[in-house]
């Protein structure tokens, strides 16, 4: 009897123990089932709290540039330039250049025609006066006739020819200027001065010398003058002459 009853006491041990663990596992399990309960009540009202923006207008708006986008597209779609395929561009080509050709080519044919008609007109004209032959000897006789002319009205009056030209051409000067040699118009004329009365070309360099050397004195006393506006004295001073 004692025996039997020893041996039978393990089996209410293990089942109590197995009973205990699978209470435990049980509550951890609510533990867990409640913290998730909490969890999702959380986030439930935290939902609850988010505020929906309306994007309607924005959605409007981007409606609107579509649309406006989408005309745009269609009308760059519809441009001459965009319709262009490279057989198409190739055939634009080749007719503005046949158009170009025949332009130049009536042109051309004009032209022929004028200067044809020029021509004729031009032999019809010589004809009644003589042959080309004697026409060009005609101009050439006449040519060396006017070059001898000129020729010897440049030896007996040479200021003649200088004469003819403008007066802004310079013409009877730069004649003078070449005759003499001088490299300027300048030099020119003051060796025509110097020659023609050397006493008048003396005083002209000795004022000039002066005027030069008093260029401060002249210069104030001329704004002196301008500003009592009548005669005033002035101080120059003048170097000896030198031999």
């Amino acid at each position: 009897m004692d025996q039997s009853g020893h041996a039978g006491d393990p089996e209410p041990d293990l089942a109590a123990e197995a009973f205990a663990r699978l209470e435990m596992r049980i509550s951890e399990m609510d533990g867990r089932i409640a913290l998730m309960t909490r969890a999702l009540e959380h986030i439930a009202i935290e939902k609850q709290g988010i505020e929906i923006p309306d994007y309607t207008p924005t959605l409007t708006k981007m409606n609107s540039y579509l649309v406006e986008l989408a005309a745009q597209a269609q009308k760059m779609a519809k441009a001459p330039a965009l319709q262009l395929t490279p057989e198409n561009m190739a055939d634009r080509i080749d007719q503005v250049a046949r158009q170009a050709r025949e332009s130049d080519r009536v042109n051309i044919e004009q032209a022929r025609m004028l200067l044809n008609d020029a021509r004729e007109n031009q032999m019809r004209a010589i004809g009644h006066l003589r042959t080309r032959r004697e026409q060009i000897w005609h101009m050439a006789y006449s040519a060396m006739g006017a070059t001898v002319a000129v020729m010897l009205l440049w030896l007996l009056y040479p200021g003649w020819a200088a004469s003819i030209g403008p007066q802004s051409w310079l013409w009877p000067e730069r004649v003078a200027r070449r005759t003499m040699g001088e490299p300027t118009l300048w030099d020119a004329g003051i060796r025509l001065m110097r020659t023609a009365d050397p006493k008048v070309w003396k005083a002209i360099v000795r004022d000039v010398d002066l005027a030069r050397a008093n260029r401060a004195a002249i210069d104030d006393c001329l704004q002196k003058t301008a500003k009592a506006e009548k005669p005033t004295r002035c101080v120059i001073f003048v170097e000896p002459e030198t031999s």
